[in-house]
């Protein structure tokens, strides 16, 4: 009985709060990319002070909780790692942005019970200190580098939130990361505030990572990430991502990730969907380690499994929610322009601050905005722009071919076997296209089929832009071969 009573004080404050966002989400970073994005992240405090912590058996409330210190510094109370790994040689780090949360009315607290029927929460600690500031240290840094955070959202002095004060801060480390030798290793985020012992609903703190970046091993992708801040119980939240075209043909690889805190992994009733445009219904996310009906439960996952390269890296983040998951082939269709992510909860309160989108895009969609955007940056025309520009509108790809003329190919097909290259160059000439040319690329033995030649860039350009008009060209690229 005692039990009950508990859960209905900490739910019940929150009933108020129903479809509330008290903070907009607002698009913070869109990219137009050949590259991908990745969030890494841990919890900053747990049973544990240094060890990784894997029990599910109890609600958050009922555990003493207090700061993880892995780093054993006097300068620092609280800490812990986790690691960023990049597979490409070449990439380049275009953006990096940090968020570190948690619950914190007071600094310390404890449980007592009232009546000897139910629990009820005392403050013997005020807050103290900067929740604003924390440390972070880098693979190429020996010591801490303080960072100044932009407050998205603090609960202290608002009403409903009095009871557990929830924050949300970030900031902008991308220099920190472009200026390094090399951006992977471990990060370790130091100094994240929260309320030790007990608060009502139990205590969180955690920090997460969210890194794009290029690489021309890569496809074309959209990736664009959003904050905010939003209480969910007993209300759904949406975040439509637009200004897309998904590729047009084969699986579309997409992924969502996520940030939030407070969701418990003993509570459930909290769920995660997306829309299907072709059926107009919503569909729960799921995997091995998230189930559809407790989705938000305390854990840091990529996929199907636990990110497994931090320090702690314990199966129970304790209220801290990080995740990667895969967007089901069935969900996102080709040519797909928009996409719905839906949050709901009807019990399992969990408060949802920062999420982000990468899917894989059509690359003449790719290039016709990296072409808007150059030209609204004061350029008239396409023949104001420098022949480095135009060059990467068309994508800068690079061959190196014996015995080919040098110049920039468009290109309208490849393939594995001679004979359906021959074959599509036969469909071209019916079609009216005068002189295709075949051509072997001795780095995949592929055969590449070119219907336009030039070593004038701006010229291969008014070719391509009429060419990929035509209904028959699927998708047509071009390539600077022998030009370097």
């Amino acid at each position: 009985m005692l039990r009950v009573k508990l859960l209905l004080i900490c739910i019940s404050m929150h009933i108020s709060l129903n479809a509330q966002q008290e903070i907009k989400f607002t698009k913070k970073t869109n990219f137009y990319i050949k590259g991908n994005a990745l969030v890494i992240g841990n919890n900053s405090i747990s049973k544990l002070h240094k060890k990784s912590y894997n029990d599910f058996s109890k609600i958050n409330d009922l555990i003493e909780m207090r700061y993880i210190d892995v780093d054993r510094k006097p300068s620092t109370f609280s800490s812990s790692a986790a690691t960023l790994e990049i597979e490409h040689p070449d990439f380049r780090i275009k953006k990096a942005v940090l968020y570190w949360s948690g619950v914190y009315p007071y600094s310390k607290g404890v449980r007592k019970i009232e009546d000897g029927t139910r629990y009820y929460y005392h403050n013997i600690q005020d807050r103290k200190g900067d929740f604003t500031q924390v440390k972070l240290n880098t693979p190429n840094t020996d010591e801490y580098i303080d960072i100044q955070g932009h407050v998205i959202f603090d609960g202290f002095e608002k009403k409903n939130y009095k009871a557990c004060a929830p924050y949300v801060c970030s900031a902008d480390v991308t220099d920190l990361l472009t200026n390094s030798n090399n951006a992977n290793g471990e990060y370790t985020v130091a100094n994240v505030r929260a309320t030790e012992g007990f608060v009502s609903g139990g205590s969180m703190a955690g920090w997460c990572l969210f890194v794009v970046y290029e690489s021309e091993y890569e496809n074309s992708k959209y990736i664009t990430s959003y904050d905010g801040f939003a209480t969910l119980s007993k209300n759904v939240v949406d975040i439509q991502f637009e200004d897309f075209v998904t590729k047009a043909n084969g699986q579309v690889n997409a992924n969502i990730m996520l940030s939030a805190m407070e969701g418990d992994s003993k509570l459930s009733k909290d769920q995660c969907f997306i829309l299907n445009k072709s059926t107009q219904k919503f569909h729960p996310l799921r995997n091995k380690v998230r189930s559809a009906k407790n989705f938000f439960n305390g854990k840091i996952t990529n996929g199907n499994t636990y990110m497994n390269h931090r320090k702690p890296n314990g199966a129970n983040a304790l209220g801290f929610d990080l995740l990667t998951i895969p967007i089901p082939k069935e969900i996102i269709a080709n040519n797909q322009k928009d996409l719905t992510l839906r949050l709901s909860s009807m019990a399992d309160r969990f408060y949802f601050y920062f999420t982000a989108f990468k899917t894989e895009i059509k690359e003449t969609y790719h290039y016709e905005k990296i072409e808007k955007n150059l030209l609204s940056q004061g350029s008239r025309s396409i023949n104001e722009l420098k022949e480095e520009q135009v060059v990467e509108i068309l994508g800068n790809r690079e061959l190196t071919i014996p015995n080919a003329k040098a110049g920039y190919y468009i290109i309208t097909n490849v393939f594995s076997e001679k004979e359906n290259a021959i074959n599509w160059i036969a469909f071209m000439q019916d079609k009216g296209h005068e002189d295709p040319y075949m051509f072997r690329n001795p780095e995949n033995n592929w055969y590449y089929v070119s219907v336009y030649q030039s070593e004038d860039v701006y010229q291969v350009y008014k070719n391509h832009q009429n060419l990929e008009k035509l209904d028959y060209f699927e998708e047509i690229w071009v390539f600077k071969i022998n030009l370097n």
